[in-house]
């Protein structure tokens, strides 16, 4: 099926009754790491994808097969949308327009997008927004702090508002981050709290390996750029 807009097209196949996942780059690449996460442990089939002539011309590599940068997966009542880029201001309210027509058009049951929030001192492992009161009172009972003021960037702001504009429940699950470097470790927080939400088990090891790795490897270039002899400086 073929949804189209001025801006883009989604050339996939239909759904019916799943909870659609978002996930695309921003800080710490949180939904983006989530949704190859995703990809591996269900092993999720590609059923289409979104193309535009406001793309960035890429295409991405996956176990050397050419993908399209913005595909969409299936597997389980689940329907990931997954950018490997970020999506251009210009394009993204038609964009997600048309993903949340293509919702509505397969009686999707609800939307959970992910994102992050930079934080000098990491407290919890997820916080969470709503589209509606309902949503939100959804997170509280789950014992997820609500963010209460602020901005949502990216796609999830849009996607949770044009989601309220055709009763769909949606809901965002924020990160904590220090920095805007990839942070599998925080987005491994996220998917334990994906697994309650919806009663599945994706397995988050992978991710906190992924972390030790990258910790591991700061550990020892701070060692060696404390090791080595001081600059003279010349006056």
């Amino acid at each position: 099926m073929i949804t189209k807009t001025d801006c883009c097209t989604i050339k996939s196949e239909d759904i019916e009754d799943a909870v659609v996942l978002e996930g695309s780059p921003g800080g710490g690449l949180i939904g983006n790491i989530i949704g190859w996460l995703l990809v591996e442990d269900l092993k999720m089939k590609e059923i289409g994808y979104i193309e535009s002539k406001y793309f960035p011309p890429l295409a991405v590599l996956y176990k050397g097969v050419a993908l399209h940068p913005f595909r969409i997966y299936e597997a389980e009542g689940l329907v990931l949308f997954l950018s490997d880029f970020i999506v251009p201001p210009n394009v993204v309210y038609d964009m997600t327009s048309s993903i949340v027509d293509w919702m509505d058009r397969n009686n999707s049951k609800e939307l959970i997008t992910f994102n992050s929030m930079v934080v000098r001192e990491k407290s919890q492992a997820t916080a969470a927004a709503g589209n509606s009161e309902d949503s939100t009172k959804r997170l509280e009972d789950m014992g997820l702090p609500i963010l209460p003021f602020g901005n949502i960037n990216g796609l999830s702001g849009t996607l949770l508002t044009q989601c309220a504009s055709k009763d769909i429940p949606a809901s965002c699950l924020f990160a904590e981050i220090l920095n805007p470097y990839p942070d599998p470790r925080a987005a491994a927080g996220v998917v334990d709290t994906l697994n309650t939400m919806l009663d599945i088990s994706i397995d988050p090891d992978p991710l906190l390996q992924e972390a030790q790795e990258i910790e591991s490897r700061l550990k020892k270039l701070a060692e060696t750029v404390q090791n080595e002899p001081e600059s003279p400086i010349y006056m």
